[in-house]
């Protein structure tokens, strides 16, 4: 596969963090513009995109393996475009959640198709490379969102946030027509009836439940709580279930009985769990007690970011030579004592005082993360890429999800937080690290002249 083609699936694939991110500081205005509650706002159109995405990665994984992933890619690129036009012309929060809807499963047709693409396409030597790419572009779509949204609406107002995909999927698709994806694969016509009856609906319709009942959970307390965490317990474990016994699996747990998939996913959840955490906690932490100004927080974040994309093509190479498990290993010592600096976060009295403990972190992100991603993908048979990378990809959210919605337990929105809540989640991210350390013991050692002949 050339590399501008490679270039171009990322480009494609970054959208979709970009779309859960872009639209945080565009809320209010939002808010205003159709004189909607903000926390109605907020309800609907992140946490309700954020569900979506999740729920029909595993979907839209199955269903590329069917028909053929370049086509489900070039699927997901339309409904960009659809879901752009709609919340342009919105004037309700009806039409706005029917946009964002569509951008999510936009994003979730895009994602794992792209994934399934480079693991049938790049050759074993380079996968690493190329999926450290994939992690750190992935990451700094995520954090580039809040600071490309500000500039936005400061400008264009509220509505452009939904043109703001348009050149970056423009610039995708050109590259796209231009430099073809390979297609060594014949994928055979289905009909509509023949794909309906592919789809687990009831494996979707449990996860969902599931998700709901957890993001109910956080705003619940008292009796209430204890009511949708165990109602949440029970359709997970029932999902499970399902899944497992299904011939038709929307998230094959199946997949899990291998080390190498199981390991990679779970170093990736787990790393987004603690990345995403920060990128939500240090600008409430800075903005509330330091009273940073906003851009002063954006940078220190882009530090973060800026180590992950001059570390990702690093950890691929080392990757491709010594192995996923040596390269994550060493991958988690920057990131490590990066989480470890921010246990002093109650003496930092700026932003700039967190630049270098944010710079590790993201170092050791992009070391570390190609590593699990190309074990992941690689311990699966090519036939199966799509439904690996939907659960790849439902394990990345899923972990940026829980990460948000423990925050917001843990900070909740007293405006007299004490710095102990705050330390807290420093401690659980530390803690995510460390359980991504015991994972990377699972991943395979340096891979045989075998293996990458693959």
């Amino acid at each position: 596969m050339r590399g501008v083609t490679v270039a171009a699936l990322l480009l494609a694939s970054a959208q979709a963090p970009l779309g859960s991110t872009l639209i945080a500081v565009a809320l209010p205005s939002i808010g205003d513009g159709i004189e909607t509650d903000l926390v109605l706002v907020t309800s609907l159109l992140v946490t309700g995109y954020l569900v979506v995405n999740v729920v029909c990665q595993g979907p839209a994984g199955k269903i590329s393996d069917l028909v053929g992933h370049a086509r489900i890619l070039w699927a997901g690129i339309s409904l960009y475009v659809i879901g752009a036009a709609c919340g342009l012309v919105a004037q309700d929060v009806g039409l706005l959640l029917m946009s964002r809807i569509t951008m999510a499963l936009a994003g979730a047709l895009v994602v794992p198709a792209t994934l399934a693409l480079l693991r049938l396409h790049v050759p074993a030597e380079c996968r690493g490379r190329v999926f450290g790419l994939f992690g750190a572009t992935m990451g700094l779509a995520a954090a580039g969102g809040p600071a490309l949204g500000g500039e936005i609406v400061n400008l264009l107002g509220w509505r452009a946030i939904f043109l703001a995909n348009l050149p970056f999927l423009a610039l995708a698709a050109i590259l796209l027509r231009t430099f073809p994806i390979p297609q060594p694969v014949t994928f055979r016509r289905h009909t509509a009836a023949q794909l309906a009856r592919s789809i687990d609906f009831a494996g979707v319709g449990l996860l969902a439940l599931a998700l709901s009942l957890l993001i109910l959970s956080s705003k619940s307390e008292g009796f209430t709580l204890a009511i949708t965490l165990i109602a949440t317990l029970a359709a997970g474990i029932t999902f499970i279930a399902w899944e497992a016994k299904t011939i038709i699996p929307v998230f094959d747990p199946r997949l899990f009985a291998l080390p190498a998939f199981a390991a990679g996913t779970t170093i990736i959840a787990l790393q987004n769990f603690a990345m995403y955490g920060l990128l939500f906690e240090l600008p409430q932490f800075f903005s509330l007690f330091r009273h940073a100004a906003p851009r002063e927080v954006g940078y220190m974040l882009f530090v973060m970011m800026i180590g992950m994309v001059i570390a990702a093509p690093i950890g691929g190479q080392l990757t491709d030579r010594i192995g996923s498990r040596f390269a994550a290993l060493l991958g988690f010592i920057p990131l490590f004592v990066g989480v470890l600096m921010l246990w002093r976060l109650a003496s930092f009295t700026a932003p700039g005082d967190a630049v270098h403990a944010l710079l590790l972190f993201g170092v050791g992100m992009g070391l570390s993360s190609a590593p699990a991603q190309s074990a992941a993908m690689s311990a699966v048979n090519p036939e199966r890429a799509g439904m690996a990378a939907g659960a790849s990809s439902t394990m990345r959210y899923l972990g940026g999800i829980v990460s948000i919605l423990v925050l917001g337990a843990v900070l909740g929105s007293d405006s007299t937080v004490s710095f102990l809540r705050h330390d807290i989640m420093i401690r659980l991210f530390t803690a995510a690290v460390l359980l991504s350390v015991l994972a990377a013991f699972r991943l395979p050692g340096k891979p045989s002249a075998a293996a990458i002949s693959r």
